[in-house]
């Protein structure tokens, strides 16, 4: 889709005590930010409304959207609760307060499947994830009586209402392993997760197209402009086929076609890496792992990272878009194109890459 959800609300949950935590979590300064308003703006990517339902925290004000004194306070169920008596859709997408690194992508694939269901529930490895889901107004009256009954399990809701769970086979190319799910509880998960945070320095931004669009010759002006300005350039092609930078005879080619898992040339000017692999790993623990001397990475496709996007248009090409239409892709930042869209990204001109540099310079370097 080509728009917000307007039938779904987004629900930040951000009433609990923190008891573990000793400090309010919500509030938590991770990445230069409350922790909170990672979920306020995964949801306002997906959302035409959105609400933090937990309290009058003044400081929760700040986050930018409505915030919700919770009607039971105490529990995630009595926070449903009240998000179901005050969102005014039909359905909610419930979202914890102390995820560091919410998934637009993953929760609009779940909001996808809610007709016909009062629930959509991911299962991962841990189980269920409850405070990652769909819930109708269907689910209102049982929480109730749940509630009135003195059981606080969201679990115990599903048995009683129209239930997708949806398992981690489904989602496997949207979930980050040890990140999507991932919630904090304590100090010391805090202060684990914010040295992961720390390491995650390195700046990205994809470039996607349709085949024939000129993304690669954009990429090679822009990479050229950031350089000129001084930056340190690192780029990722995407290749869904399989690729030799090796050659028969040559000494390199010898050592992996015996086997070698990891060969490296080095000479006084660059190297070059062979690594072989059963998987392509996530584009993330390739920016970690060989990415950490620059200023910005620049891939070349990706679609189906969670990375910022900028797409690049030509007229001729196709008269639709990749990120917009069928698809309403919440990490597209801007398109380059070479004819005006009305559009809610910005519209860079494709025949000048300086200022599509300009954009990435502003958006990922100051």
């Amino acid at each position: 889709m080509s728009e917000l959800y307007h039938d779904v609300t987004g629900i930040v949950l951000a009433g609990g005590k923190s008891r573990r935590m000793g400090r309010d979590k919500a509030l938590l300064p991770f990445g230069g930010r409350p922790l909170a308003s990672r979920s306020v703006e995964a949801c306002r990517a997906l959302f035409a409304r959105t609400l933090l339902v937990g309290g009058a925290r003044a400081e929760l004000r700040a986050l930018g959207v409505p915030v919700i004194a919770d009607d039971c306070p105490g529990s995630p169920l009595g926070g449903l609760i009240t998000a179901l008596r005050h969102a005014g859709t039909p359905w909610i997408f419930a979202l914890a307060c102390d995820l560091p690194w919410p998934e637009p992508r993953l929760m609009a694939r779940l909001v996808e499947l809610r007709i016909g269901y009062d629930v959509v529930v991911p299962r991962s490895a841990a189980g269920y994830e409850p405070l990652c889901a769909v819930y109708g107004s269907g689910c209102l009256a049982p929480l109730e009586r749940l509630l009135a009954a003195g059981t606080l399990r969201l679990f115990d809701l599903y048995p009683l209402v129209r239930t997708r769970v949806v398992p981690l086979a489904e989602l496997a190319e949207l979930v980050t392993p040890g990140r999507t799910f991932v919630n904090i509880n304590t100090p010391e998960e805090f202060a684990m997760i914010s040295s992961q945070e720390e390491r995650k320095t390195v700046q990205a931004v994809s470039f996607v197209a349709k085949s024939g669009t000129g993304k690669t010759t954009l990429l090679e002006q822009v990479i050229a402009e950031l350089k000129a300005r001084g930056y340190r350039v690192g780029a990722i092609k995407h290749d869904a086929h399989r690729f030799d930078i090796d050659h028969p005879g040559k000494d390199s080619y010898r050592f992996t076609a015996a086997g070698a898992d990891t060969m490296l040339i080095s000479s006084p000017e660059k190297l070059a890496l062979v690594k072989r692999h059963a998987a392509a790993p996530p584009i993330e623990e390739l920016l970690a792992t060989y990415f950490g001397d620059v200023d910005i990475v620049l891939t070349e496709g990706f679609k189906m990272s969670g990375l910022p996007k900028i797409e690049v248009h030509r007229r001729d090409r196709s008269a639709t878009l990749l990120c917009r239409g069928e698809e309403n892709d919440p990490t597209l930042l801007a398109v380059a194109s070479d004819e005006p869209l009305a559009l809610d990204v910005p519209v860079l001109d494709l025949n000048e890459p300086r200022r599509v540099a300009d954009f990435v310079e502003a958006r990922f370097l100051r």
